[in-house]
C-alpha cells in the first residue's frame, strides 16, 4: 500500500514537472533566459543615472535629454559656440544591449561612445557615429563612410542608411558582447563587427587607415557608455540598458 502511494506522488511529481517546463518554454522568464530586464537610465524625468558638467545637459520641455552650448572667444579674439562637455553613464559596462533614440539638429555631428575611458575616448573606447551626413557634409566637405551615421567610427562604414530625415527622431539599438559589436538603426543593421579582425594599428581590415593609436582590438573591453556634444545640438530619450554578463 505505502510503495502504491509512494509511486502515484512520483508519477504526480513527474507530470507537474513536465507541465512546469512546458509552461517556461512557452512563456519565458527572463532569469532563466541570461538576460536581465533592462535598466532605464532616461525616461524624462531625471539626469542622476549620469556625469556631466554643471549646466552641460538638461531636460527640454518635451522631456528628451539634450545638450547645451556656450559662446567663447577664440585665440583671435572671435567668438564662436561650442559644446559643454560630454555625458556619461555613472557605471561601467563590458557586455550589454543599449537602446535609445536620438534626434539631430541641421549639420550635427555627434556620437555614442561605448566601453570606452572618459578621458581619451577617441583612442580608449568605440564610437557609434551620429551624424546629419547632409548638412554636415555641406559645410565641412564630403567624408569617408567611416565617418558617417551609424559607422563603426574609423573602423567600418555603415552597411546601410535607414535615418530619417533630419529633425526626426531614430531608434538605435546597440549590442556588444566579447569581440563582436552589432549596432542597429530603426531596425535595420548598420554595422555588425569582430573587434578582432583589427589587430593593427591605425590600419582597418580592408586595408584602409584610421587615426586611433591603439589597435582597435586592443581596445577596452569594458568602460563607460558617453552622448558626444561635438558642439551641435543633439536629443535623446528612452535610454534603457541591459546587461548581458
Amino acid at each position: 500500500m505505502l510503495g502504491g502511494d509512494g509511486g502515484s506522488c512520483q508519477a504526480s511529481g513527474m507530470k507537474i514537472l513536465l507541465l512546469c517546463s512546458l509552461v517556461l518554454l512557452a512563456f519565458p522568464v527572463p532569469g532563466f533566459t541570461g538576460e536581465k530586464e533592462p535598466a532605464v537610465l532616461f525616461d524624462g524625468t531625471s539626469l542622476e543615472a549620469f556625469d556631466f558638467a554643471e549646466g552641460a545637459w538638461e531636460i527640454a520641455e518635451d522631456g528628451s535629454l539634450t545638450c547645451k552650448m556656450k559662446e567663447v572667444v577664440d585665440k583671435n579674439g572671435k567668438k564662436k559656440i561650442q559644446g559643454m562637455g560630454y555625458l556619461w553613464t555613472k557605471g561601467e559596462y563590458e557586455n550589454f544591449e543599449l537602446t535609445l533614440s536620438y534626434k539631430l539638429s541641421e549639420g550635427a555631428n555627434s556620437g555614442v561612445f561605448y566601453r570606452s575611458t572618459r578621458d581619451d575616448s577617441v583612442h580608449q573606447g568605440h564610437e557609434v557615429q551620429l551624424m546629419d551626413n547632409v548638412g554636415f557634409q555641406k559645410t565641412h566637405g564630403e567624408k569617408d563612410e567611416r565617418k558617417l551615421n551609424g559607422s563603426f567610427y574609423e573602423g567600418k562604414g555603415p552597411s546601410a542608411h535607414p535615418a530619417n530625415p533630419v529633425g526626426e527622431w531614430d531608434t538605435l539599438k546597440l549590442r556588444a558582447v566579447g569581440p563582436n559589436i552589432v549596432c542597429h538603426i530603426n531596425g535595420v543593421e548598420v554595422f555588425n563587427v569582430d573587434v578582432n579582425d583589427w589587430p593593427e594599428v591605425g590600419k582597418n581590415p580592408d586595408g584602409t587607415t584610421n587615426k586611433f593609436k591603439v589597435a582597435i582590438k586592443d581596445k577596452p573591453r569594458k568602460g563607460y557608455i558617453g552622448l558626444q556634444n561635438h558642439g551641435q545640438v543633439v536629443w535623446f530619450k528612452d535610454i534603457k540598458l541591459t546587461r548581458l554578463d
